[in-house]
């Protein structure tokens, strides 16, 4: 058990995570996360910065969106050719 404090970890429901992930495969582009902060006001389901970034980094994790220097982009997609592309190690 460590003696040191951990800061709590912010909690996301589920219905973030899907609108987050809505929000950035409407967008088909890279955007900011400030981007997606105000999309989220604009649909009635505003998040804190944390939370958004808690979202994101299971996003990231999972490998459904990737962070450049031009933002963040969905990139999760169900294509057979793309599967095996990863698959092989290929590059497109």
């Amino acid at each position: 058990m460590s003696t040191a404090m951990e800061a709590p970890r912010v909690d996301v429901q589920v219905g973030t995570l899907e609108v987050v992930e809505q929000v950035l495969r409407e967008a088909q582009r890279p955007v900011s996360r400030n981007y997606i902060l105000s999309h989220l006001k604009d649909l009635g389901r505003g998040t804190t910065s944390p939370r958004l970034n808690r979202a994101l980094g299971y996003l990231f994790a999972h490998a459904m969106a990737v962070e450049g220097s031009k933002g963040i982009q969905w990139t999760h997609s169900q294509s057979a050719s793309l599967a095996r592309a990863r698959a092989t190690g290929r590059r497109l």
